[in-house]
């Protein structure tokens, strides 16, 4: 770690930089009035204000102003966006309540794999080279298929212009309860024929360690590196082509545990215009991520591939846009505690109207049909809908299937425990291990696809110059969720071995609703603020009180009580409320601009724990309600050079107010305050 300790004692004596030839065109509004134009709604560009479904655009500027050096850092900011953790500290994004298996992650329209326990790490994602982020809340299944059941985030990273010659460095420094360096340098080239995008970033952290107790570290200490690489080029004005390369490479550090991860993806898009109203794009895309690690002397790997060709044709139609597309997705992997590599093929077939309705109605419909070799085939259709009552009121409205397929662990599985009391195997292992025996032959050996049907309504209104409130009303039903169960407790060739395995059980649902208010006090300040309150419940849950089957104790030893409906809580890892609200300010004639933001999470429960039978009760012991506070002043030189200073979690709010009730558990407690200083040049 001799890098790390030279780079953090150059950044405290210099601070960070940033270069940009055009910095001050950049930066001379605090918020831009132009209506940004989005892709990942309707895979076609749209602006923003215009379309019928919740939709998030997080810009550039934005990202720049919090001091985020990953995805994560961003997106924690978001309203209705919640990181959440499990047991094994693996962390991912919960949409509207919907857990983070549910949404799907995409670069540039294309989805990253490599999940752990169903959640992609966003710590994966350099936020350099990003040119905006686009959020889409709700299923979207009908355009992009298994995973998008809750939603879907899109990484655009940025495009060579014609004309345009530029580079930018960038180098940052957090100290104190979190140790990162991060190191960015990215040049773009464009002509009438030519563009080129290239960006570097390296970054790197220390271990620590929330929790001391429990012998095992919060976060280990890390390497990683990340290539990007944009080509662009413009036979004519009828057909061009691009080319995206990414890799991400990572060694992990520890006494114990050494792992290595890297992730790569590379795609071929070709868009040929036939005439000025018929346009096929063709895409091949392919990506791997691979991870190797060793855990007290004992190797394990994850290997993972997915490929997939693709044609799409979009038609301008008098009244209208249609689009339609034909692909597949070869998608396998070759893991420990899998008998051999395995492969999922799917293929499917998609199509969207978008079309306006007099001056005042937009109405996009939407649907997609996929067909597996492994289970059922989904039909994922969506209707959208908004209505402009007069210059300063919109209404919208959408509702959309979602699905999300089994994954490799839950058919192929196969880990053992014995030792430890219990194995785990995937159902098509449990079965063909096991398939004589009664309880198993009595099992469906096919897993089914989640799905879920969402209802989201909405209302925009800017009643005076810059001010724009947005609210959303939303409901998740998801039913056939898979979830693991014991098989039997006495095979016998497991005496006292209990086996797991899984089936599609459970009935869930989230409601709720969310506000979002901006408003332009001057050219000088901007005000935002963002709030959801948020229901959610199991359904054979639910069931189960009213028919009086669920009973707990207020205290260990006191007696058994019967649970009224009343008392029920919901899911695990959901707040009732969560809320966040920011302050911008930017004064140009001395080139200064600083930001205040806090984020606020009311109490939210981990588990059971009071023998209610896995059900949250409102007499469990929760997470306690907690607000993060963070600052950010930000000084530009020369047009070509900017100082930022922050702070993250201003007044150390680290969660030991749940130790009385969470004894070494690291998803009880948060990282204490940390102090960074980044310095760009652009040239």
């Amino acid at each position: 770690m001799l890098l790390n300790k030279f780079l953090r004692m150059s950044c405290l004596f210099y601070g960070v930089m940033s270069f940009s030839q055009d910095f001050q065109k950049k930066t001379d509004s605090i918020h831009d009035d132009l209506d940004e134009v989005i892709v990942t709604a309707t895979r076609t560009k749209r602006q923003l204000s215009s379309l019928p479904m919740p939709v998030t655009l997080i810009s550039k500027k934005q990202i720049l102003q919090t001091g985020a050096t990953r995805l994560r850092d961003i997106i924690l900011e978001q309203t209705g966006l919640v990181m959440v953790s499990d047991f094994g500290n693996s962390e991912g994004v919960q949409m509207q309540g919907v857990d983070a298996d549910y949404t799907l992650i995409l670069v540039n329209g294309l989805p990253l794999i490599g999940r752990t326990s169903g959640n992609i790490d966003l710590n994966r994602l350099t936020i350099n080279n990003i040119k905006q982020i686009e959020i889409v809340k709700g299923p979207s299944s009908s355009l992009y298929g298994s995973e998008a059941l809750g939603g879907v985030i899109n990484i655009i990273t940025e495009e060579p212009e014609d004309g345009s010659t530029n580079g930018s460095v960038s180098y940052m420094s957090r100290i104190e309860a979190r140790d990162e360096l991060d190191l960015n340098a990215n040049v773009t080239y464009g002509n009438k024929k030519l563009g080129i995008d290239a960006g570097l970033n390296l970054n790197s952290g220390g271990a620590y360690d929330l929790s001391p107790g429990d012998n095992l570290y919060t976060a280990q200490a890390y390497q990683n590196g990340t290539g990007n690489l944009r080509l662009t080029y413009k036979f004519n004005d009828k057909l061009n082509t691009t080319i995206d390369g990414r890799y991400f490479a990572e060694k992990i550090f520890n006494d114990n545990n050494d792992a290595n991860r890297f992730d790569y993806g590379v795609s071929l898009r070709t868009l040929h215009k036939i005439n000025d109203s018929f346009t096929i794009s063709y895409l091949l895309y392919g990506t791997r991520f691979k991870t190797e690690s060793i855990f007290n002397g004992e190797s394990s790997s994850f290997d993972q591939t997915l490929y997939r060709p693709e044609v799409k044709t979009e038609f301008n139609l008098d009244k209208g846009t249609l689009i339609a597309g034909v692909g597949g997705n070869f998608d396998a992997l070759d893991r420990t505690f899998f008998e051999g590599k395995e492969q999922f093929n799917a293929y499917y077939v998609f199509g969207q109207y978008d079309t306006k309705i007099g001056d005042k109605i937009n109405v996009i419909a939407g649907l997609r049909f996929d067909a597996f070799n492994k289970f059922e085939s989904a039909f994922s259709p969506k209707l959208s809908a908004n209505y402009k009552i007069n210059d300063w009121i919109t209404t919208r409205a959408s509702i959309g299937f979602g699905y999300k397929v089994p994954d490799f662990r839950q058919l192929f599985f196969n880990f053992r425990n014995t030792a430890g009391g219990y194995i785990v195997l995937g159902t098509q292992v449990l079965h063909e291990l096991y398939g004589d025996r009664p309880e198993v032959a009595l099992l469906d050996k096919k897993l089914k696809p989640e799905s879920s049907i969402g209802y989201n309504l909405g209302f925009q209104l800017k009643p005076i110059s810059g001010l724009k409130l947005e609210i959303n009303l939303f409901r998740n039903d998801i039913k056939d969720l898979i979830n693991t169960f014991v098989v039997s407790r006495n095979f016998p060739d497991l005496p006292n071995t209990s086996v797991f395995s899984y089936e599609n059980r459970d009935r869930v649902f989230t409601q709720g609703v969310e506000l979002d208010i901006t408003y332009k006090i001057n050219n000088n300040i901007r005000f935002s603020a963002g709030y959801q309150y948020l229901d959610s419940g199991d359904k054979e849950e639910i069931d189960r009180i009213n028919n009086g089957e669920v009973f707990f104790r207020r205290t260990p030893t006191s007696p058994s009580e019967k649970l009224t409906l009343s008392d029920y809580f919901g899911l695990v890892n959901r707040s009732r409320h969560v809320a966040n609200a920011k302050l911008f300010y930017e004064n140009f004639n001395h080139n200064l601009s600083a930001n205040i933001r806090v984020l606020y999470r009311s109490k939210y429960a981990l588990f059971d724990t009071n023998n209610s039978g896995d059900v949250i009760d409102v007499f469990d012991d929760f997470i306690a309600s907690n607000a993060l506070v963070s600052v950010a002043v930000q000084k530009y030189f020369f047009n070509t050079m900017s100082l930022q200073l922050g702070v993250d979690n201003l007044f150390d709010s680290t969660g030991t107010e749940n130790l009385d009730n969470f004894q070494n558990l690291d998803a009880a407690l948060r990282l204490g305050r940390t102090f960074y200083t980044r310095i760009q040049f652009n040239i």
